[in-house]
């Protein structure tokens, strides 16, 4: 087994000190250090050659000139919903640890933290059946009807800067390539104006608080 980055190193630019702050219980975690076990061939081979991909899509691709293939785009989608696929594990196998503003509670030491999110019940049933539903949108070769769902942005920030909602929605502002993506995992949009709206109402509440 070895360690897999829920996000590419790449994409934080392996900067060791950036980090993202839990919902349940408000704390701090780099990013560096998020990790999942994977087998290595799983890792160096396929997430590996899924990884060059997209580097070079990213790297090779001046939106101010010309834009993404539809082949392209559902490989994006794809990238992402490994992603998500990624953070169900990685909640799964995540304990409730102490929180900066509440005690700690013992007796949730050996609770993970995936079946104390707000959004979904207290079932460990219901949690497993959320990493099979993002298991299977990584596995459904089209993505025809997702393709509304991603919303492409030219940037000029210079930081890295990203959130996520577990089922939800990825929010991914790269600026060494200066785009940024916004996809929402289970809702499908008549045009992608629709969803760009919806995009930019969470982005410009997220950056606000």
């Amino acid at each position: 087994m070895t360690k897999e980055h829920v996000l590419p190193r790449w994409t934080f630019e392996n900067c060791t000190k950036k980090f993202f702050v839990t919902d349940i219980n408000g704390s701090e975690q780099t990013y560096n250090k998020t990790t999942i076990p994977v087998c290595a061939d799983c890792n160096n081979n396929l997430l590996g050659n899924i990884e060059k991909y997209i580097i070079s899509l990213l790297d090779n691709t001046d939106l101010s000139i010309t834009f993404y293939s539809q082949e392209q785009i559902q490989n994006i989608i794809r990238w992402l919903e490994i992603i998500e696929y990624k953070f169900q594990l990685l909640e799964i196998r995540r304990k409730f640890i102490k929180s900066k503003s509440s005690e700690y509670i013992r007796y949730l030491r050996d609770i993970p933290v995936s079946i104390m999110r707000a959004n979904i019940n207290y079932s460990p049933h219901k949690a497993v059946s959320q990493i099979r539903l993002a298991q299977k949108r990584v596995t459904t070769k089209s993505k025809d009807n997702n393709e509304n769902s991603l919303v492409i942005f030219k940037t000029k920030n210079e930081s890295f800067y990203f959130f996520h909602h577990l089922n939800d929605f990825i929010f991914l502002e790269l600026p060494k390539f200066g785009v940024a993506f916004f996809y929402f995992y289970s809702r499908e949009f008549e045009n992608n104006e629709f969803a760009k709206d919806e995009a930019m109402k969470i982005v410009k509440s997220m950056y606000e608080s």
